[in-house]
């Protein structure tokens, strides 16, 4: 019970492998294979959103610019100087400054870099800009917009300077950007938690305000101020943190824009959609293997019961099996016993006429013990007679014990040669040594008495009917038993059906087609064969081949695909 109870715990554990195997991995792989493209597919477009929203504010923060100068410039042109100091310069100051003081302060100076009109908070009024880069710049190109610096104010800021021509001479019109204002337009758009937007000069220093890179003139600690075409991305780590950088140039002036986002949090809503996604796959994963264990449970369940079904047929089979071999030895075994009682009644009517005679003499009292004696030994024989049949009939369970393949063969036969005898058939044994084997004895039984039985159906009633048992031990460690007989053959064509159920050559009501079949599937429990050779008018012969031990594990009672 415990050996079969493990065959079902492995069977259990082999469907629910399987399943998995069919139904979960192609579901794992599909899974893995997905979220990777997605993980990938997404990053991608992440960066290319990145890489959008700076090109986008680039545009935006050179429109600015570009928009600022034109105004500086058209101012420059519009008015002489002149004009500007008689008054016209506060006049287009309160114009550029308006609506929210992107100027913070204008100036006019002269050829000489002397400051001739200042408006403005700073006291910048006598200020010469002579040895300043940015009035050099202007000189040179007419138009210049400057890096921030912090110039006689002391404070960070830059400006945007247009050379005029006039008279021989040049003048410059000078107006100065609010940084504030201008830090707060290139960080306007953020994005996540830990998105800026900041620009830098050529040399790495801040010239807009951040919330966590620095303060306005502070490197920024970029390490790539190489000028590039189009927008670039990178992963930084810096300060233990990592950091993703989206960079692109403006034309003028050549400041470098950068867009920075920590690295998790750029990356963290697809980070949580693959968790979640991951999260999903393992509940469809644990779903379906909770799945394959309902449906194999169910499947070793309806496995287990119709093992149990089988097991009563096959149990019913053996019983009705032993039923037709009883049937077919009982014309033999009533002559076997006849003849005893016919001699224990002469025997009985003897001693009673003895005894009746007074006195007994000492040679009727030997007659008398010696008839006692000859009771004993035929009433000896009625016993070992009715003592094997019963073995043979009498309902056995199908555990496997030690066998000693002689002695039960040798029992067998003394059942078996009654019939034989009442038939004409000698029944010869050649049994040589086979060590214990580990099988069934009923089903052993089962086996060779229904071969001795279909050998004696096929040479009864023919002259010189005989039927030779023969068992060997070979040194393929198998024991070999063989049923050979004289009888009428098998004709070939019969020779591929006779282990198929209910296939028989007898006449009808001679047979039921189920002794083979029963037979064939006995030997394949124990993990042994049945085969057959036969010619039609010499004979035929039955070899069973079995192990010493069974095959692990052993389910006794199948029947296998066999007919007499």
């Amino acid at each position: 019970m415990k050996r079969q109870s493990d065959q079902y715990t492995a069977m259990f554990g082999a469907l629910v492998g399987r399943l998995i195997l069919v139904t979960v991995l192609p579901l794992v792989v599909m899974g893995i294979a997905n979220f990777y493209l997605f993980y990938s597919l997404n990053r991608s477009i992440v960066v290319e959103q990145h890489a959008n929203f700076l090109r986008h504010h680039k545009e935006s923060i050179e429109t600015f610019l570009a928009g600022l100068v034109g105004q500086v410039s058209t101012l420059a042109n519009q008015y002489s100087l002149a004009e500007l100091e008689a008054g016209n310069l506060e006049r287009a100051y309160q114009v550029i400054r308006q609506p929210a003081g992107v100027i913070t302060d204008v100036g006019l100076i002269g050829a000489d870099g002397r400051h001739l009109k200042y408006i403005g908070p700073y006291d910048l009024a006598n200020r010469n800009y002579r040895d300043a880069e940015w009035f050099a710049r202007v000189v040179a190109d007419g138009v210049y917009v400057s890096d921030v610096f912090l110039g006689f104010r002391g404070v960070p800021h830059f400006v945007i300077a247009v050379k005029r021509t006039e008279g021989g001479t040049f003048w410059i019109l000078r107006a100065t950007v609010n940084t504030e204002y201008f830090s707060r337009l290139v960080d306007a758009t953020r994005i996540g938690r830990t998105g800026e937007t900041f620009i830098v000069n050529s040399a790495g220093l801040l010239q807009t305000k951040t919330r966590a890179a620095g303060e306005l003139l502070a490197p920024s600690g970029y390490p790539d101020l190489l000028p590039h075409s189009g927008i670039r991305v990178r992963r930084i780590e810096q300060g233990g943190k990592s950091y993703l950088y989206t960079t692109t140039w403006l034309e003028s002036p050549r400041w470098m824009l950068i867009f920075r986002q920590e690295s998790h949090d750029v990356y963290g809503p697809l980070r949580q959609a693959v968790v979640i996604g991951l999260a999903m796959c393992t509940l469809g994963v644990l779903g379906g293997a909770a799945l394959a264990a309902v449906v194999a449970g169910a499947q070793v369940r309806y496995i287990k019961r119709a093992d149990r079904e089988k097991e009563a047929l096959t149990q019913r089979l053996l019983v009705a099996g032993k039923t037709a071999a009883v049937g077919e030895m009982s014309a033999g075994l009533a002559h076997e016993i006849n003849n005893p009682l016919a001699t224990i009644d002469t025997l009985q009517t003897w001693i009673r006429d003895l005894g009746q005679t007074s006195p007994v003499t000492d040679e009727d009292r030997l007659e008398i013990l010696d008839s006692a004696a000859k009771i004993g030994e035929q009433v000896y024989r009625c016993k070992t007679i009715t003592q094997g049949l019963l073995k043979f009939a009498r309902k056995s369970d199908a555990r496997l014990e030690q066998v000693d393949l002689q002695v039960a063969l040798g029992e067998m036969l003394t059942i078996l040669r009654t019939r034989a005898r009442v038939e004409g058939v000698a029944i010869e044994d050649d049994l040589g040594y086979v060590p214990p084997m580990l099988a069934c004895p009923a089903h052993l039984q089962q086996i060779f008495v229904n071969l001795i039985n279909n050998a004696i159906d096929a040479v009864g009633g023919k002259p010189d009917a005989r039927v030779l048992v023969r068992s060997r031990f070979w040194e393929d460690g198998m024991a070999h038993v063989e049923v050979l007989d004289n009888g009428c053959g098998i004709p070939a064509e019969n020779l591929s059906s006779i282990f198929l159920p209910f296939f028989t050559t007898k006449a009808v009501g001679k047979g039921t087609g189920l002794g083979l079949a029963i037979c064939y599937g006995l030997a394949r429990d124990l993990g042994g064969t049945i085969t057959v050779e036969s010619t039609v008018g010499e004979g035929t012969a039955f070899a069973v081949v079995l192990p010493l031990r069974p095959p692990e594990p052993v389910t006794t009672g199948e029947t296998g695909e066999a007919s007499s």
